[in-house]
């Protein structure tokens, strides 16, 4: 009678599928400093124009996004050209637009993408049928700006 071994017959494809997914992760996490800031990295100071509805849930396993779209009045960092621009912001606590209104001043720090996790679209700000070639999903909560604040490091007295 001829012996099995388990090892040799049995097939781990997880195993492969692990080794790959680790592989692309620690890839995509290690960032070599060239001394350049990000160019897929933009600031500016806003004014809020519209807020998406609240979605009713936080950030955990699924990435839950609102929508708001403001007006910029000023480019801190990065380059923009338009006057009005659609942020894709992550919520997390649920709180993120706590106290904050339309026509608010605002500083937001967005990144660049080709894709969002999951997109969402909200009456007047991006519809469905919108087709969208360049998502700024925010990277930091929204921050009120008070009427003396200033968002650009140009802009801030000593």
């Amino acid at each position: 009678m001829k012996e099995r071994n388990p090892s040799n017959n049995v097939k781990q494809p997880w195993a492969s599928a692990i080794s790959l997914m680790l592989l692309v992760f620690s890839a995509g996490c290690h960032q070599v400093n060239t001394g350049q800031e990000p160019s897929n990295i933009l600031v500016f100071q806003g004014t809020l124009e519209k807020i998406g509805p609240e979605v009713g849930a936080v950030s955990g396993r699924f990435a839950i996004l609102r929508l708001a779209k403001y007006r910029v009045d000023k480019v801190c960092r990065g380059k923009y050209d338009g006057t009005e621009i659609v942020v894709d912001h992550l919520i997390f606590s649920g709180t993120e637009f706590e106290g904050v209104k339309e026509n608010d001043r605002m500083c937001v720090t967005v990144r660049i993408s080709r894709k969002v996790p999951v997109r969402n679209d909200a009456d007047g700000i991006r519809s469905p049928s919108d087709v969208v070639e360049t998502f700024y999903i925010a990277e930091e909560e929204v921050k009120p700006l008070s009427d003396s604040g200033q968002c650009c490091e140009q802009d801030k007295q000593d």
